[in-house]
């Protein structure tokens, strides 16, 4: 589905035209094409009459392009991933946007089947924040549309650190309250939580960290159709995408911490078994101690002709096994 915008220098409400009657005049008109999902053989004819690279149209074709700043003559191609955390699982799309004089053409990449739960990438919120813009500024340009998509972009990657944020807490709650009354399968299952947590950190970094590159190089005016209204937008974005990082820097600290402290609280379990059990041990060896000597097969051995022998030797044992699991009791290691 390919739907065509036109907008007029001042106004902030667009003309849809027909793809066959759209007509580049960057003096006085602002062509926005926004594809979702099109057809390999529009998508081809639509780069054909805007001049588009070969190269730019092989790539819109597929996903699977890295975030980057393309420059082919005149026009310039900017992939990007848009990410959605939805039940545990980090879900990307890439969004393709080639930009010239005049015109702009954005490519939403279908979602994978799995991530279907993700929903539709919010493409009104970018219409409006660039509507709101045109009335503003007086101007519509393609620098403020493509600000305003990648703004949306960076404030989905917000709710994404929102909820990895969530997850941690709730993972730190777990590991450090753990007061030994929990159940044995939420243990079990607890390094597999954070490993899955430390994988979706690892991808949505994977997919947004190098936006800032992109971002930098419009301020560095690469994109020489970029106005100066724009750059000042782009400069807003460019801290966005740096608190961003900074956010994914933390959370990759915090989730190590939860790690370590995963394995000590572990460790800790686990030396409070061998304490009880050495605890037992101690106990236990001195009846054992003098029911195996008296256990001897010997002759003279004095419990055989004795009738209180058994009731001696039981409260023998138990006058030194009873101050012992009292210091132990003491000690916390019983």
């Amino acid at each position: 589905m390919i739907r065509v915008l036109r907008y007029q220098s001042g106004s902030g409400t667009p003309t849809e035209v027909e793809v066959e009657q759209a007509v580049v005049e960057p003096e006085h008109t602002l062509l926005w094409f926004d594809c979702d999902t099109p057809d390999p053989d529009e998508l081809d004819d639509l780069g054909r009459r805007l001049g588009v690279n070969e190269f730019v149209l092989e790539d819109l074709r597929s996903s699977g392009q890295r975030t980057k700043l393309d420059h082919y003559s005149d026009h310039f191609h900017v992939a990007v991933h848009d990410c959605s955390l939805s039940g545990g699982q980090l879900s990307t799309r890439e969004i393709d946007v080639v930009f010239g004089d005049g015109w702009l053409l954005s490519v939403r990449q279908p979602l994978d089947p799995s991530a279907a739960a993700a929903g539709p990438f919010p493409i009104d919120a970018v219409r409006q924040r660039f509507e709101a813009q045109c009335v503003q500024h007086d101007s519509a340009d393609e620098g403020l549309l493509l600000w305003s998509l990648l703004d949306v972009v960076v404030d989905r990657y917000f709710t994404v650190t929102d909820t990895i944020d969530d997850r941690l807490d709730a993972a730190e709650v777990d590991v450090l309250d753990d007061d030994g009354d929990t159940s044995m399968s939420t243990r079990t299952a607890r390094p597999r939580q954070l490993f899955d947590l430390s994988k979706t950190i690892v991808e949505f970094r994977r997919n947004a960290m190098p936006l800032r590159e992109v971002v930098a190089a419009i301020l560095r005016r690469e994109p020489a159709t970029i106005t100066d209204a724009a750059v000042v937008h782009f400069q807003d974005l460019s801290d966005h995408v740096l608190r961003v990082s900074e956010l994914l820097e933390s959370q990759r600290d915090v989730l190590t911490n939860l790690r370590d402290a995963e394995l000590a609280v572990v460790s800790n379990r686990m030396n409070r078994s061998m304490q009880q059990l050495a605890a037992w041990g101690a106990i236990l060896i001195v009846a054992t101690l003098i029911t195996g000597i008296l256990g001897m097969n010997f002759s003279n051995a004095p419990d055989l002709d004795w009738g209180e022998g058994f009731v001696v030797v039981g409260g023998i044992i138990a006058v030194v096994s009873v101050p012992l699991f009292v210091y132990f009791r003491r000690k916390r290691w019983l």
